[in-house]
């Protein structure tokens, strides 16, 4: 189905998180604020402290509401803004922009960090207003600099020349190509990388004082707040996307239209935009002075709130459901492109309507679900989205009826029960934050989220790896493909009703949430196995570098996954050496290796080097085959037997290398 915010491609949750709350007001605080005796039920309405129904648009609230819109133009303009800047008009490699890609987003990978600071470490006083300053400072301060920075002439001065094969360039057209654009490239992703650092710094802190405001909320109207800022951020996301997508299109940027701002005057109105926050921030959020916490304590209170079942169990639903869910099928986007032809901008206004309906079922829910059960919701939220899209998917690869608003109407209506069964997840983490080290439970616990989404990429990979679903298979639109094609479609909403099968350790509501943080218990064994899942992160970078290689690429991946699936293991320094041996010293072009991706897990120094040299010697054209670097050192002596006397003369001559060297 066509990629839309959530369900099967999911919207992000893990960079929605909520962080910290308020470490314990006993612990020498500023202020004469005492957590409640007895039982949580003598709070007004079963809050969860106290300070009763916040207003959002009071004066010691809206600065919030600013905030959350202050994220949602950057998050929505910011990313988008990767692909035609430096793609398009720096024609940077793609490892550049895979690495820009990723590193727009990988600060929200730092939130639980961020949390710690701000709860343990206050800045005079004051736990969250300083970090907000310094976070949205500096990201205004990074798109200043993009502003100012003169970006030069684009790759192709004629936009006409980029549909042109570089085999056919004239000399006319080398001559007006701008050969030194794709080396501006890296400057910008650096500065990409510490705009995102700093909005991200200050959207954990507004989380942080959402987590607070929503557990001040009555049990009944619990929902509202949470509810009420990401609704605000979403209407900004659209019209961030919606600004980078008709206003930045122009053809120097890859587009069709003959009108676009230039990246500098976006750069501009973002900072703009992003501005007021600053003011507001100080003078429009309320908080009270905090003293700094005992760090050693602050930890310890942490392990003992990951050892209860509450935690763990809801850390479980969320990593395995998780996986499950999000584990999709690999001809969606060939679908889209050869079968369906969606067009760029169809997409953009898709992406923009499809998050459009996510934000009504988030008002639906705060309106109408608040005590809905958590269970039955996402179940059923579950069946709607598998019924459309399954439907719209095998209507389409059948060529039943194929149209671009078919294939991207029905997902769209799709987020609204999306949007419900997300912001589901969102509501039980405020009723499982106990007071003082939110941060790190809230930081943890959308970090395993994090670790499902490689899972679930490598299942899909292996999953799909056998139909061979290629972009050439799918332009041919036979019988086979479109078998292999529904196969995998129905294997992928297969696994999302397996993904039910976890919600035994997701509480049905609020009450049965509260209940289990009391009698549920605590096992160190457990808190141990679920801190565990925070060592399996080192997958989800190799599986991201092995994306970001010029010679990769997903489908490409996916290759090297079914031929040997032991890949994600092998060292990223490792295959980075063998990938620029065998381009640079063999001379295997790009193309050669796109479908020999494994030849990159072969080792430089024990492998490579000595067979290429053995063969160069022998006047062999290594070119002309991979076999050699395919088969056993067995079967290669056996090829060639004087190569084990070779092979001994050449160790000993490294290890002469390294006594000199040392």
């Amino acid at each position: 189905m066509a990629p839309t915010p959530s369900g099967k491609y999911v919207h992000d949750l893990e960079r929605l998180s909520l962080v910290s709350i308020t470490k314990n007001p006993d612990q020498g605080s500023y202020v004469d604020m005492k957590t409640p005796d007895g039982n949580i039920n003598e709070l007004e309405g079963g809050a969860l402290r106290p300070g009763g129904m916040p207003v959002l648009t009071s004066k010691d609230n809206i600065g919030l509401l600013f905030q959350y819109a202050a994220v949602g133009i950057v998050y929505g303009m910011l990313p988008g803004t990767v692909y035609p800047f430096l793609q398009q008009y720096l024609n940077c490699s793609g490892a550049q922009v895979a690495a820009a890609k990723e590193l727009v987003i990988l600060p929200w990978s730092f939130k639980v960090f961020y949390g710690i600071i701000s709860d343990c470490f206050p800045l005079f006083g004051y736990r969250r207003r300083p970090y907000m300053l310094i976070g949205w400072t500096l990201c205004v301060l990074m798109l200043l600099v993009m502003a100012i920075m003169p970006i030069g002439k684009p790759y192709y001065t004629v936009a006409s020349d980029r549909d042109i094969d570089t085999a056919d360039y004239t000399a006319e057209i080398e001559a007006r190509i701008n050969y030194d654009a794709p080396s501006e490239g890296a400057k910008y992703v650096i500065i990409m990388f510490m705009c995102a650092f700093g909005y991200v710094l200050s959207d954990v802190c507004a989380d942080s004082i959402v987590c607070e405001l929503a557990q001040q909320e009555p049990e009944a109207k619990r929902g509202k707040t949470q509810s009420a800022i990401y609704t605000v951020r979403t209407v900004l996301v659209i019209f961030g996307e919606l600004l980078t997508g008709f206003c930045f299109n122009g053809e120097d940027y890859g587009g069709d239209f003959n009108f676009s701002l230039s990246f500098p005057e976006l750069m501009i109105i973002m900072a703009i935009l992003v501005l007021p926050v600053l003011p507001m921030t100080w003078f429009f959020i309320k908080e009270e002075k905090k003293p700094c916490a005992d760090f050693r304590k602050y930890i310890k209170e942490f392990w003992d709130l990951l050892c209860k079942r509450v935690v763990y169990q809801v850390i479980a639903h969320h990593f395995f459901a998780g996986i499950f869910s999000s584990i999709s099928y690999t001809a969606s986007s060939p679908v889209q492109s050869y079968m369906v032809g969606v067009t760029p901008i169809n997409n953009t206004l898709n992406d923009v309507l499809g998050h459009l309906c996510f934000m009504t079922g988030i008002m639906v829910t705060s309106k109408y679900g608040l005590h809905w059960n958590w269970r039955w919701m996402i179940v059923s939220t579950g069946i709607v989205v598998i019924i459309v899209d399954c439907s719209v998917a095998l209507i389409t690869v059948w060529d039943i009826f194929r149209n671009q608003w078919f294939w991207l109407g029905p997902p769209i209506a799709v987020q609204i029960p999306s949007g419900v069964a997300w912001i589901i997840a969102l509501f039980v983490t405020v009723e499982i934050a106990g007071v003082g080290n939110e941060g790190a439970v809230y930081g943890l616990m959308t970090t395993v989220g994090n670790l499902a989404t490689p899972f679930a990429t490598t299942l899909t990979l292996l999953i799909d790896g056998p139909f061979d679903i290629t972009n050439a298979r799918v332009q041919s639109d036979d019988y086979s493909v479109r078998m292999d094609i529904t196969y995998t479609v129905i294997v992928s909403y297969a696994m999302t009703i397996v993904s039910w099968g976890f919600l035994v350790l997701l509480p049905k509501q609020k009450k049965d949430t509260q209940e289990l943080a009391r009698t549920g218990g605590s096992s160190k064994l457990m808190g141990g196995i679920t801190l565990a899942h925070m060592t399996i992160d080192t997958m989800e970078s190799k599986i991201a570098w092995l994306v970001d290689l010029e010679l990769s690429g997903m489908i490409n991946y996916a290759i090297a996954l079914q031929s040997n699936p032991r890949i994600v293991t092998y060292s990223i320094d490792g295959m980075r050496r063998s990938f620029e041996y065998l381009v640079s010293v063999m001379g295997f072009t790009l193309e050669r290796l796109k479908s020999n991706v494994n030849l990159i897990t072969r080792r430089v120094d024990s492998f490579l080097c000595p067979r290429f040299e053995c063969l160069q010697g022998k006047g062999v054209n290594v070119t002309s085959s991979v076999v050699w670097i395919q088969i056993s050192d067995r079967r290669f002596i056996e090829k060639y037997p004087d190569y084990e006397h070779f092979l001994l003369q050449y160790k000993v001559l490294l290890e002469t290398k390294a006594e000199l060297t040392a």
